[in-house]
């Protein structure tokens, strides 16, 4: 594990953009620039733990709509003073240590960065108690203090409704951007007509100040990017950091050994990546994408990344979803195993040192009938399932939806 991974580039060069942007100003009315959360890629499945672009510029009175590709990532966008303060801290360290490894960190660091976090809830909880922190996941604007410090508690219904942001609001959080209904994929934010001009930071609160952007607001009548600008400066930022990847997957072991996040894997994976502490993604894909087996023959895979492997899937479904009453809970369906063991507990007590290793998984043998899932299997696990009957059979990953193969049997 490293520090995370961190957006590399970024700048517009082009004079003829720049005519573009000093025209920008003209536009008559309110204007709106769009900002993406996360994006599905046509070359390779993956998610893209950043903001495109990273910085939009607005003015008073006008608003800034996030548009989320959904990629099985759970996403918000948080904001608010509280936030600012957060990252005021957070972004020289990220700055500084972002690209380092972990264990090359000082001490000191990990403490500044926890006390800085600390304030602010997250979306997921840490504890099967509490598998989604209802004060992170549900919306919240607040003007002053801070959101329920229980984990199962909302803020009341009324701090739940969305007012125009005027930068002085203490917590300002779309909560969980569900992936479908009325709202799905879109969260809007309205600016005020008094707020003062500044820079505004926002996050997500499931994936840290690692995945954070900025709002700009200038003074009205100052001439501002076009959506077009907007947008194309999205696609080079984009472009950047799908570009490892698209590498990465071209050059992912589709026999013999191969080594990722200081682990030694063989083939087939389920899940690749990045092997770069500078980088915000994950690459979603099984590798190799279709298997050749005989029946009988094991097939194993091992895990890189938070991946389930799972056949005869029934209609989609989220790790993440809201119920009618607007609890946030995580799906059982979606990251438990189906037609498959347990994972074995870590040992605990008595002289136990250093982490548990990761599970081993003997699923015995499938015969194409019925939903069968390994459940979320962690970075280094192993899912292991024999195949009865020739056939070609498909499964996927529950939590990634774009992420599929087939084994084909003889």
């Amino acid at each position: 594990m490293t520090m995370r991974r961190r957006l590399l580039w970024g700048g517009l060069a082009a004079v003829a953009a720049a005519v573009l942007t000093a025209c920008a100003g003209q536009a008559s009315g309110p204007q709106t620039r769009q900002v993406l959360v996360d994006y599905v890629h046509d070359e390779v499945a993956s998610s893209f733990l950043l903001y495109f672009p990273r910085d939009v510029t607005v003015r008073p009175g006008e608003s800034v709509q996030f548009r989320q590709e959904w990629t099985g990532e759970a996403h918000s966008v948080t904001m608010g003073t509280m936030v600012d303060e957060m990252m005021s801290v957070i972004t020289p360290l990220i700055d500084k240590y972002g690209e380092t490894p972990e264990e090359k960190v000082p001490p000191k660091v990990f403490k500044q960065f926890e006390k800085a976090v600390a304030p602010l809830p997250w979306m997921f909880g840490e504890s099967d108690e509490v598998p989604v922190n209802q004060n992170a996941a549900q919306p919240c604007y607040l003007d002053t203090g801070g959101p329920p410090k229980k984990a199962s508690k909302p803020c009341a219904d009324a701090d739940q409704e969305q007012p125009a942001f005027n930068g002085r609001q203490s917590y300002y959080n779309s909560g969980f951007i569900p992936y479908e209904g009325p709202q799905g994929n879109e969260f809007t934010v309205q600016l005020a007509d008094d707020i003062d001009p500044g820079v505004y930071n926002y996050y997500c609160n499931l994936h840290g100040p690692f995945m954070a952007g900025t709002i700009t607001v200038v003074e009205e009548g100052t001439a501002i990017p076009l959506q077009d600008d907007v947008s194309r400066q999205a696609l080079r930022e984009i472009d950047e950091a799908a570009a490892p990847l698209v590498v990465a997957y071209e050059k992912a072991p589709r026999i013999g050994q191969a080594k990722i996040y200081g682990q030694t894997v063989t083939p087939p994976l389920a899940g690749w990546g990045v092997d770069d502490p500078g980088s915000h993604t994950s690459l979603n894909e099984f590798v190799p994408e279709i298997l050749e087996v005989k029946a009988g023959e094991p097939v194993e895979w091992t895990f890189v990344g938070y991946h389930t492997v799972s056949f005869q899937v029934p209609d989609y479904f989220a790790q993440i979803v809201i119920e009618d009453d607007g609890t946030v809970v995580y799906s059982e369906d979606a990251t438990q195993p189906v037609n498959s063991p347990e994972p074995p507990k870590p040992p605990g007590g008595g002289g136990q040192s250093g982490p548990p290793k990761p599970a081993a998984i003997d699923a015995g043998t499938f015969d194409g009938s019925g939903f069968t899932s390994s459940g979320l299997l962690e970075d280094g696990a192993k899912y292991r399932l024999k195949f009865s009957q020739p056939g070609s059979y498909p499964y996927a990953c529950l939590i990634h939806p774009q992420m599929v193969g087939t084994v084909e049997v003889s």
